[in-house]
């Protein structure tokens, strides 16, 4: 569409110009990117790559320039997105290695055969970890063969250590029943649990959970309702440890998804994330209860969803 029209075109630009363009999409999430798209991008000298599974669908946003600039977070590239708040992560150095192999190994398992990206496959992962743990940020993932709890083991440890607070900034919270317990009992230990989500999302099923969720929880946790829709995946632990990348809080990410996301302690990163937080909240609505408007069918819809909800 217009709005994304001129990013392609400079993708396009570069591939002329000699450059190597390699461009992953997931076939549901991006069914839209049809063959004529494709075809466009061959003739440019790029090459276009669908990730084609029928559960595990790659739901990562990784941007990487000559292997030296890395972007990680939550943004979508398609015009209906880009009034949307959302949060990506610049980085450089030891990490840009670190998205530099995860980025190879899906470009492989895509079909992608190109050594000149299959060889960061081969990179020492676990030499490469130890560095960038000593930096004080680091990458989490979920594969589908191994890794598969690593966000669900992060959260419940995140959950289980916080000692004042815990902040989520998520587009849909849909929390399993081993993080709403999880959250609950942090908020029982006296832990300030904040959540900052949309008044209103894209999904008419979800936008329903959020309503019977938040009921649950409050007022043992705070919801925020932003007034505009806000894309972005964030924790914030104790103002002492973030995490920013694609997970949102459902099952599906938690589940299935490919996802990555980037932890960090470092001090600066904090510091502006916590600045992003705040100028949120502040712009955000406490969560009441007496603020909506029944209608006579919404009561058989909140039972229906508070029955499907563990599973969305």
């Amino acid at each position: 569409d217009h709005k994304t029209h001129k990013f392609w075109q400079v993708l396009k630009a570069k591939a002329r110009e000699g450059v190597k363009v390699k461009i992953i999409v997931d076939r549901a999430g991006s069914f839209w990117f049809g063959t004529i798209d494709r075809e466009a991008f061959a003739r440019a000298g790029a090459e276009v790559l669908i990730y084609n599974r029928w559960i595990n669908h790659t739901h990562r946003k990784l941007l990487i320039v000559d292997e030296a600039i890395g972007f990680i977070g939550g943004v979508n590239i398609r015009g209906e997105y880009a009034d949307w708040l959302d949060l990506h992560l610049r980085t450089t150095g030891l990490l840009v290695k670190r998205l530099l192999s995860s980025f190879s190994q899906i470009y492989f398992l895509s079909g992608g055969r190109d050594e000149s990206v299959t060889g960061f496959r081969r990179w020492r992962i676990p030499k490469l970890n130890e560095s960038i743990y000593r930096a004080k940020t680091w990458l989490i993932e979920r594969w589908p063969l191994h890794d598969k709890r690593a966000f669900v083991n992060y959260y419940k440890k995140k959950c289980a250590e916080a000692q004042k607070s815990i902040r989520i900034v998520t587009p849909y919270f849909v929390p399993q029943p081993w993080l709403f317990r999880s959250l609950k009992r942090a908020a029982k230990r006296g832990v300030a649990v904040e959540v900052i989500l949309p008044a209103d999302t894209d999904h008419a099923l979800v936008h329903l959970a959020h309503r019977y969720i938040m009921k649950s929880l409050s007022p043992m946790i705070k919801f925020m309702m932003m007034p505009t829709m806000n894309h972005a995946k964030v924790l914030l632990v104790d103002d002492q440890e973030g995490l920013v990348g694609s997970n949102n809080i459902d099952g599906q990410s938690f589940n299935f998804n490919l996802e990555a996301s980037v932890v960090f302690q470092r001090k600066d990163m904090i510091g502006d994330l916590r600045t992003i937080l705040d100028d949120w909240r502040k712009k955000s609505t406490p969560f009441s209860g007496a603020d909506f408007k029944w209608r006579w069918y919404d009561r058989i819809l909140e039972f229906l969803v508070g029955l499907v909800y563990p599973i969305l």
